[in-house]
């Protein structure tokens, strides 16, 4: 009886441990995370940015909408104390104009900004990690979603989350090397003085404003609704192309009008996945 009491014991015992370890666990992983909703303090930026100011080593962001500016220069403050700051934002996004000051700010302070190198779909991750932490949610990083939209924003140090969004947001930056974020903005540019090039030609003259000329062979619509001009039966080793964002179509009309047209388009030129393309913002860009 004794012996079955002592077992019993230590069974009790073992199931106490064990528990008590589970609790241990979870409270320590309770301490490394922060759940926040954007309404309580209306500061979420404010994690973002305190997060920026604690890193040591490197800063990575991914960012659909970026517009506060008091992120950017958090980034600019990590740059300037010698950490690798690297992002991404979405390519739409970033052509507009309430986005386009960040992104020249940020570049202008040497720090690398890509955007997504895929045709279809958006570059639509609102995720920063640093050495010591991460923050991840639906927050974008502008005013209304600060302190008027739904937002929620986790933010941890917890090592094996913070390794996790870290192995993704270098994923995507692997993945969308060579996708810039210069885009310019509306061109307001005269014919005159300007030289004429074949669309053969375009990617020999990057950073040019300049007329480009060549027939368009399809006018495709990805399913991001942004509407490219394809030059050549093959986009992929086609040396040029024009670019419509979303936000942009409503000025044009019917763009397949183009179709199988020799037109000339002006803008400035420049580089894309290695190719040479022209953003169209204004229909005065499409000259004939």
């Amino acid at each position: 009886m004794k012996r079955q009491y002592k077992i019993l014991i230590g069974i009790i015992l073992l199931l106490a441990a064990v528990s008590g370890g589970f609790a241990l666990s979870g409270n320590l992983i309770h301490h490394r995370i922060r759940i926040l909703y954007s309404l309580d303090q209306k500061q979420n930026d404010q994690a973002i940015i305190d997060l920026i100011d604690r890193a040591q080593d490197y800063v990575y962001f991914a960012i659909y909408t970026f517009t506060k500016d008091n992120i950017a220069e958090a980034l600019i403050r990590a740059k300037q104390r010698g950490l690798e700051v690297r992002g991404i934002a979405d390519r739409g996004q970033s052509a507009e104009d309430f986005q386009q000051p960040i992104i020249q700010k940020l570049i202008a302070a040497g720090i690398s900004v890509q955007t997504q190198t895929h045709p279809d779909g958006i570059m639509h991750i609102k995720a920063v990690v640093t050495d010591q932490g991460y923050a991840a949610g639906s927050y974008n990083w502008t005013s209304s979603a600060t302190t008027v939209n739904d937002e929620i924003l986790e933010v941890g140090t917890d090592k094996y989350l913070r390794d996790q969004y870290l192995r993704v947001i270098r994923q995507v930056l692997a993945a969308n090397e060579g996708g810039s974020a210069v885009v310019s903005g509306e061109q307001v540019v005269t014919d005159g003085g300007l030289k004429t090039y074949s669309y053969t030609e375009a990617s020999s003259h990057i950073g040019e404003t300049a007329l480009i000329e060549g027939k368009v062979v399809e006018v495709f619509t990805s399913s991001s609704n942004t509407t490219f001009f394809d030059y050549c039966s093959n986009y992929k080793s086609c040396p040029f192309s024009a670019v419509i964002f979303s936000s942009a179509k409503n000025k044009f009309g019917d763009l397949k009008q183009y179709q199988g047209r020799v037109i000339t388009i002006k803008g400035k030129l420049q580089s894309y996945q290695g190719r040479a393309e022209i953003v169209l913002t204004t229909p005065d860009q499409i000259v004939k």
